[in-house]
This record gives structure tokens, C-alpha cells and sequence, in this order.
């Protein structure tokens, strides 16, 4: 079972599971006005919906893999701090491919934050409240192959949305820090499966539906009737201060 596994993940190397993260491990109260922060997070993200959210006929065996409810995912962020209590900031959403596990950019997202408690110091309790546009657009495909026939799949996901984090961060150290952070996310997404047997090619799509995540982990999946579950999203961040 664990060939078959790793050979339908070798085949879907080129693809990106559609992941969103709300960037929660960036730390609070650490920036004065005029500094900038950059850095890097790696937590387990909601995926925005798989093969099976089109709703045209069973999944095939090659895609099961990708029918989960989160998955590595990983951001790179840059953040201003324009003013004693107020900060600009940008990501550029990044992806892991199963194999090889590096980073494939995805979307985007920009926003702000606005500082509510300082901590004294250096050290201590800071929390901030955030907000940001986001947009994430991937592919997945499979390509398969029997007694002379060819079969392309294709499933584009489509999301923009809002996310709003409320970062609370505990300073230890100059060098460490830890952070947590109650979120919600309301976006909208479209998916779409394509198939191409030849020349031949159909199409079935999951038109534009809302999803909600929030508090520490409640996910709904695409649909106004999907069931709510809960996810537990654990993560860390590296980034520098200049």
C-alpha cells in the first residue's frame, strides 16, 4: 500500500495542493515605527477544496491523495512598521508540492495590522489585530495511460478572500518568541475539473461558493450547506528585524 501511495504522489510532483494560511506566526509588538520585518512560516493550512468538492463522479485513485483537510504550506512575508501602532504588510503565498517538498507561489495577499497592547521592554505580552486581502489560484493534474489510451485531469482552484487574524504574541527573549493567533477567513472559491480523453475535452465546475474558517481552527468546506470541522493548525515562523 505505501508503493502504490508513493507512486501516485510521484505521479502529481508537478502539481500544488491549494492551501490557504492566515500568516498567525508572525510576531506582535516587536516593531518601532520606520523598521521592517521579513520572514518565512511553515504551518499546516486549510485546503481551500478538493477533487471530490465538483461533484462529478467518483474521485480516481491517483487523486485521493489530495482529498484532506490541511496540508504544509508556507508564506514569505515582509511587514513596515509606519507608525507607533500601525503597520503595512505583504505575502507571497507559497505551496509545497508532495514531491520534491519545496515551495511553488500561489497567490498573495496584502493588509495591515494595528497594534492593541504593547509589551514592556522588549519582553512580555503584545497583541495585534490584522487584516488582509488574499488571492490563491492552483492546479492539480494527473495523466494516465491503458491499452493505447490517454487521459488528461485537470482540477483549478480558484479563492480571494479576507483574512483577520488577532496575532497575540509572548516575547521570551530577543531571539524567541511565541505566538498564537483566533482567526477568521471568509472567502469565496471556484474549482473546476477538466478531462481530456484525445481530442476530446469536458468540463465540470464548482461555481463560486463561500467558505468560512475561524476561531482556532473551525473550517466549513465549500457551500453554504457544508459541515463545520475542527482544524488545529500548529506552525512556525523565522524572519529578521532591520
Amino acid at each position: 500500500m505505501r508503493r502504490a501511495l508513493a507512486a501516485s504522489l510521484l505521479g502529481c510532483a508537478g502539481c500544488a495542493l491549494p492551501v490557504v494560511t492566515a500568516g498567525t506566526f508572525l510576531p506582535a509588538g516587536d516593531l518601532r515605527p520606520g523598521e521592517f520585518h521579513a520572514s518565512v512560516s511553515l504551518e499546516a493550512g486549510r485546503v481551500l477544496a478538493g477533487p471530490s468538492d465538483v461533484h462529478d463522479g467518483p474521485t480516481p485513485l491517483e487523486a485521493q491523495p489530495w482529498e484532506v483537510s490541511t496540508w504544509f504550506a508556507s508564506d514569505a512575508s515582509l511587514r513596515w512598521q509606519a507608525f507607533e501602532r500601525v503597520a503595512f504588510e505583504a505575502q507571497l503565498k507559497l505551496t509545497n508540492p508532495v514531491v520534491p517538498f519545496t515551495p511553488a507561489l500561489v497567490g498573495g495577499a496584502l493588509g495591515g495590522r494595528v497594534r492593541l497592547l504593547q509589551h514592556p521592554a522588549g519582553r512580555g505580552l503584545a497583541i495585534e489585530i490584522a487584516a488582509r486581502l488574499v488571492g490563491v489560484g492552483v492546479e492539480q493534474r494527473i495523466d494516465r495511460s491503458q491499452d493505447g489510451r490517454s487521459q488528461t485531469d485537470r482540477w483549478s482552484y480558484r479563492a480571494f478572500g479576507l483574512e483577520m487574524p488577532l496575532v497575540t504574541t509572548w516575547r521570551v527573549n530577543p531571539l524567541f518568541a511565541v505566538t498564537g493567533a483566533p482567526f477568521l477567513r471568509a472567502y469565496y472559491i471556484r474549482a473546476w475539473h477538466t478531462t481530456q480523453v484525445g481530442l476530446s475535452e469536458t468540463q465540470n465546475a464548482l461555481q463560486w461558493s463561500p467558505v468560512l474558517t475561524g476561531g482556532l481552527g473551525l473550517s466549513a468546506r465549500p457551500g453554504t450547506n457544508a459541515p463545520t470541522h475542527f482544524l488545529f493548525e500548529p506552525g512556525v515562523s523565522i524572519g529578521t528585524r532591520f
